[in-house]
């Protein structure tokens, strides 16, 4: 999230499942890498920001015809994205817009939980 409280989507790419849908940042947890260590590294490699104050939100998966996918989604605060470069297409978006963005169905399961009440006590602090 940034200072302004939007929250950042990506377009996945023309050549990967799920293509032209937009996504959360994210990606695979490596062997020897805890979850919070993948997260901050994903979310460097794809938009080249370091957040701060990252805070789990919860897990689901999701199952499609092909796999099944496992998050763990976290939220992280980025109060400076003067060095936002991302590797694909990107909008910063109010949450109450975020579906105005076509999502995957798994990414659809991550919503609620940047609605629950912990996250506007978690914005509010970090942006006072």
């Amino acid at each position: 999230m940034n200072a302004q409280g939007e929250v950042l989507l990506l377009k996945r790419d023309k050549d990967v499942h799920c293509a032209d849908l937009w996504s959360f940042p994210g990606g695979k947890v490596e062997a020897n890498e805890m979850p919070l260590q993948a997260a901050i590294r994903e979310f460097k490699e794809e938009t080249q920001l370091s957040g701060k104050q990252w805070r789990h939100l919860g897990k689901t998966s999701h199952h499609y015809a092909d796999r099944t996918l496992y998050f763990l989604f976290f939220v992280c605060f980025c109060p400076d994205i003067s060095q936002f470069h991302p590797e694909s297409s990107s909008i910063w978006t109010k949450l109450e817009n975020i579906s105005d963005y076509p999502m995957p169905e798994a990414n659809k399961k991550l919503v609620p939980m940047l609605k629950i009440p912990e996250v506007d006590d978690y914005l509010r602090q970090l942006i006072i």
